[in-house]
């Protein structure tokens, strides 16, 4: 599965549906039947430029994605998903945080001593007895979290249009970029997904 950041990852567990279903949906509308694979190409390319996203509903998606806390909030912003989390409530976290590229030798050394700080205050707390759904209080948002993410194709492609753009956070545009490369390595949707690609514009992510 692709790495992200440094020790995240993205995986594509399954789907449903593809290029087929996309089109046998959107022909519904005019009662048309598919004359070749050309006219099928057209036709997708059609529904995305005039922003007719119902068809790519057809389509359904669950990712096994591992990430640092902060952004697994600003994913879960996109509410036309279905998101199951490993839930601190119940479990122990794991000593397990994002530390960024680019750091010096001594800035990552303070950077992972900070944390560490964290996570010994965390083990002290549950030692003593309190509470798990207490003690994460202590941990740091860069704090890697586990989570599956169901959405339909015309969802994710709203997520990608949004998390691609310059304007989003790095971090998640990094997890962005590799569920699309993910998306088109898996040839899911191979027409779907070229063309989608082709009409990615300038959206402004939101936080």
């Amino acid at each position: 599965m692709p790495k992200v950041l440094n020790n995240g990852y993205v995986e594509l567990v399954e789907f449903m549906g593809g290029d087929d279903a996309v089109i046998r949906n959107a022909r519904r509308c005019w009662k048309s039947e598919s004359k070749g694979e050309d006219s099928d190409r057209k036709l997708i390319k059609h529904l995305l430029a005039k922003g007719h996203m119902t068809p790519f509903e057809a389509m359904v998606f669950t990712f096994d994605i591992k990430c640092p806390l902060f952004v697994a909030r600003q994913w879960h912003r996109h509410r036309i998903g279905s998101y199951n989390e490993e839930s601190l409530r119940y479990c122990i976290a794991e000593k397990d945080y994002y530390v960024p590229s680019g750091l010096t030798e001594k800035q990552e050394r303070s950077w992972c001593n900070d944390n560490n700080l964290c996570f010994e205050d965390y083990a002290y707390w549950i030692g003593r007895g309190l509470p798990k759904e207490q003690a994460r209080a202590l941990l740091p948002t860069g704090v890697y979290t586990k989570f599956y993410w169901t959405v339909n194709g015309s969802s994710l492609m709203n997520f990608l249009r949004l998390r691609t753009d310059k304007h989003a956070q790095a971090e998640i545009r990094e997890y962005a970029q590799n569920v699309l490369c993910l998306v088109q390595r898996m040839h899911v949707a191979p027409i779907a997904f070229y063309a989608f690609e082709q009409h990615l514009t300038g959206g402004q992510a939101n936080d």
